[in-house]
């Protein structure tokens, strides 16, 4: 197998001595789609968290494009490429479309070439439609206030503003929690469509059925551990709710890869 894009080591996490990940392993390929399954208590998120910044590894290491780095917050997994799309999704609903797509990193101009910079509206509405418009979304007007959207619309703008700057990796945390089985579809299609664009994404999800459809590999975690890691090809999704909970693979399930 080649190198991977990025490779977490023996991870392990405490909170208030309560062991959280314990030695985990993770490993995402190029332009792959990673699923990240457990049952709750498992990691999942607190993996994520590490990988995006938001917590700080007790021990480990992480290994992108074959160098070791330390994430020791959101501002540096971003610079390194990392983008994550919370299952709160993190946006304003009193701010407008372009506004959240945008937020904490505007774009600015001269202002009649002089020195201090303001705000470019209208390069950044622009941009804010276009880049909907790629990915297949269809919203009116990015001057709508965010609150007025849908859930499906909603978890679209956060994902626009997650692809903004090209990321290296995708974080997904259970994007398509509380929606509605048409929103859900629309968000699977986007998923669909990053994947083919060539995208590397890890996704959580408690939805096996939307995991055979978009992922090209499966990781499993158990009480904060790896328990087994492969390809989905030849699999059903019972083979994965067998070893969900009870640690235990089925015979078709092969080695851990």
């Amino acid at each position: 197998m080649k190198d991977a894009l990025i490779r977490m080591e023996n991870i392990s996490k405490r909170f208030d001595g309560k062991i959280a990940l314990n030695r985990a392993q993770m490993d995402l390929q190029e332009g792959e789609v990673l699923g990240l399954v457990g049952d709750n208590g498992a990691g999942k998120s607190t993996l994520l968290k590490i990988l995006s910044g938001v917590l700080i590894k007790d021990e480990g290491r992480i290994i992108m494009e074959g160098q070791e780095i330390e994430i020791e917050n959101p501002s540096q997994a971003r610079t390194l490429g990392i983008e994550m799309v919370y299952q709160d999704l993190s946006l304003c609903g009193t701010l407008k479309v372009w506004e959240n797509i945008f937020l904490g990193r505007y774009r600015t101009r001269r202002f009649l070439k002089v020195l201090f910079p303001i705000l470019d509206r209208k390069k950044m509405e622009q941009e804010a439609s276009r880049l909907l418009t790629e990915l297949g979304i269809d919203l009116a007007n990015v001057n709508q206030t965010v609150r007025t959207l849908s859930g499906g619309q909603q978890q679209a703008v956060a994902f626009s503003r997650c692809l903004l700057f090209q990321p290296k990796i995708i974080l997904l945390d259970e994007p398509m929690a509380s929606m509605a089985l048409w929103e859900r579809e629309k968000i699977l299609m986007l998923i669909e469509k990053l994947r083919k664009r060539g995208s590397s994404i890890i996704m959580v999800t408690h939805n096996l059925q939307e995991l055979f459809r978009v992922a090209d590999r499966v990781l499993v975690l158990k009480e904060g551990e790896s328990i087994w890691s492969g390809k989905l090809e030849g699999l059903k999704p019972e083979d994965i709710a067998q070893l969900m909970f009870s640690g235990k693979p089925s015979g078709i399930l092969r080695s851990p890869a």
